[in-house]
């Protein structure tokens, strides 16, 4: 009897940490603690206990949504989704609903999230889909969680557009100050077709062999859906985010493992302005810039 007591607790905790449903706006008990430390008599707050694999967007974007209220993150509570956490209650709300790829980006003006999600795959499909970028509305979702009226995940999510899938999307994603387009890492495939003749490819440099291009980065219009190129480069871009105070501009990084002659660059949108930001050593890469 006391075997089928703990199997049954056991189980019963398997089904509270991996929920069945993963619909958007479903809401989870606060774990939030105050600790004060004993040396120092500091108070510290944890927003989260649990060990479910709690992480943070990438530090090169935002981590609270405009409101300062809620830190966006992900977790093994659903499994493939978003959360977000806020800091005066310890609620945690999922904000997404719908397979997503670990890249997401917030806007600074507005109750906004921006994800990138893959379009599901067709039976004996071999390489990657198209990839989706998608607008989630906080605010109404929040409102109407909290208030137990929840609508249908589309009422809260819009599709901005679809990048086509021989693109290569996805790793990274950033939204400019207008808050009008997002940019996103372009694949080596994708970049090596648009490639300007003549431009010489940089080889591996760093020790993680991640220096190797071309790529580049390519850019969508939320409004609209439209998409179009930034700038083709020599080398692998790594993470890239936009200027919060200057709109069209891009800030990205030369991937290699910490170890590249000219880490940070900078373009904008137009492609135009392309240049390496402060002090570095070796030879520069030069890209190719939107026609």
């Amino acid at each position: 009897m006391r075997s089928l007591i703990i199997s049954c607790i056991l189980f019963s905790t398997f089904l509270l940490t991996f929920p069945a449903g993963a619909q958007i706006g479903r809401r989870f008990p606060s774990e939030k603690k105050v600790v004060t430390d004993p040396l120092t008599g500091v108070q510290q707050t944890f927003l989260t206990s649990s060990q479910l694999g709690n992480s943070k967007i990438y530090d090169t974007q935002r981590q609270w949504t405009a409101d300062g209220k809620w830190l966006v993150f992900r977790s093994r509570r659903v499994p493939g989704e978003t959360l977000a956490v806020n800091e005066e209650s310890g609620d945690i709300v999922q904000v997404t609903e719908g397979a997503y790829m670990g890249v997401q980006t917030l806007a600074s003006k507005s109750m906004k999230l921006y994800f990138m999600r893959m379009n599901l795959r067709q039976v004996g499909q071999t390489k990657p889909g198209p990839v989706q970028i998608v607008e989630v509305d906080l605010e109404g979702l929040f409102a109407d969680s909290e208030a137990g009226q929840l609508k249908a995940e589309n009422e809260y999510q819009r599709v901005c557009g679809t990048i086509p899938a021989e693109v290569g999307a996805g790793g990274s994603m950033a939204l400019d100050a207008g808050e009008d387009w997002v940019y996103y890492r372009i694949g080596k495939a994708e970049a090596e077709r648009r490639i300007a003749s003549g431009m010489k490819i940089d080889a591996n440099i760093g020790p993680g062999n991640m220096e190797e291009g071309p790529s580049g980065i390519g850019k969508m219009n939320i409004k609209t859906g439209e998409t179009g190129l930034v700038v083709i480069l020599p080398f692998q871009v790594g993470t890239i985010q936009a200027n919060p105070s200057v709109p069209g501009e891009i800030v990205f990084c030369r991937e290699s493992g910490d170890r590249a002659p000219r880490r940070s660059w900078t373009v904008m949108s137009d492609g135009s302005g392309l240049r390496p930001q402060g002090a570095g050593h070796g030879v520069q890469g030069t890209g190719r810039r939107a026609q």
